[in-house]
């Protein structure tokens, strides 16, 4: 089954995912796009209309990720502009979603990267998905 966002277009299902979950992604437009449903929500829980509206609205919400990226990595030791890359937009049911950033060039950070979490359009936090090892400064 796949799913067709608004205005973005088709999603492929993901075939090797745990029980439970299942996953669409896509790249369209150099945008990296993936929708997770853990069971036990179901794809009827997924708003496809308000995904649309993100994505429509994506570069303007990317530019609000990257400047909440830069604001938790600002104070790390080797931090500098374009220290984040790889954007992935990833939604789930309801109107929480998030932005990861698969590569940050700082040092110490992890190849999980960065991710920010929004609520509808506004930023509700920013996790760097590892700890930091500063025990080289």
């Amino acid at each position: 089954m796949t799913i067709t966002i608004p205005g973005f277009g088709e999603l492929t299902p993901v075939d090797h995912v745990p029980d439970g979950v299942a996953c669409w992604n896509a790249t369209v437009a150099d945008t990296a796009v993936s929708v997770l449903v853990e069971h036990p929500a179901t794809t009827a829980d997924l708003d496809l209309a308000f995904i649309g509206s993100v994505l429509h609205d994506r570069a303007r919400l990317l530019a609000v990720a990257h400047e909440a990226a830069a604001d938790h990595l600002r104070e790390h030791p080797g931090y500098g502009p374009g220290a984040v890359a790889e954007p992935e937009f990833t939604f789930h049911p309801g109107r929480d979603w998030l932005v990861r950033f698969a590569e940050v060039r700082v040092p110490g950070f992890t190849e999980l990267g960065v991710v920010v979490v929004f609520h509808d359009e506004d930023v509700v936090g920013v996790d760097d998905l590892a700890d930091v090892d500063l025990a080289d400064d």
